[in-house]
């Protein structure tokens, strides 16, 4: 599958097969995070990874319960030291890089935002004076989910500057 192909097609997956996903295949997906670029190159950023089915039900419980989350194959937390600049950006940008490799492969995921900080920090061990920026599930579909709408490219898009359109706001 091309790139555009797995950006094009690629949906958020909430239902997964009880399929555990190949070591060799976690690391392929995860050396995606880190060949991400990054604001110098620093890479700011690490991931913990889970497998362990009593350790996703914890993550699960800091992520209000969220049956995805303790019924996927891997949970990734990436987390990051706020005092660095772009620390968001980089680590979003290797999640991505996470999430289109992993749909390559044919692994569906989920971002996941929402999620009690502090408690998900004590669960997976992350340093208080880091910043979980996103987390991400991990697994083989058990379900298809249609496209999303999106809105149209020429409204997303100014040329040279940005004009406000009339009658609708920029976003």
């Amino acid at each position: 599958m091309d790139v555009f192909k797995a950006i094009e097609t690629r949906r958020s997956i909430r239902k997964y097969k009880d399929q555990p996903i190949p070591e060799d295949l976690l690391w392929r997906i995860l050396e995606a995070a880190r060949l991400a670029p990054s604001a110098s190159n620093r890479q700011p950023w690490a991931m913990v990874v889970v497998r362990d089915k009593e350790q996703k039900k914890l993550t699960a419980k800091a992520c209000s319960n969220m049956e995805h989350v303790a019924g996927c194959a891997v949970f990734i937390a990436c987390f990051s030291n706020p005092g660095d600049k772009w620390y968001q950006v980089d680590a979003a940008i290797a999640m991505e890089n996470v999430s289109l490799a992993a749909w390559e492969a044919g692994i569906g995921s989920c971002w996941i935002g929402y999620f009690d900080d502090d408690y998900m920090k004590s669960v997976l061990h992350i340093p208080q004076d880091d910043k979980i920026v996103v987390c991400m599930t991990l697994g083989y579909p058990d379900e298809a989910p249609d496209a999303r709408p999106r809105k149209d490219l020429a409204d997303l898009v100014y040329r040279e500057k940005y004009v406000p359109r009339s009658g609708s706001p920029p976003f």
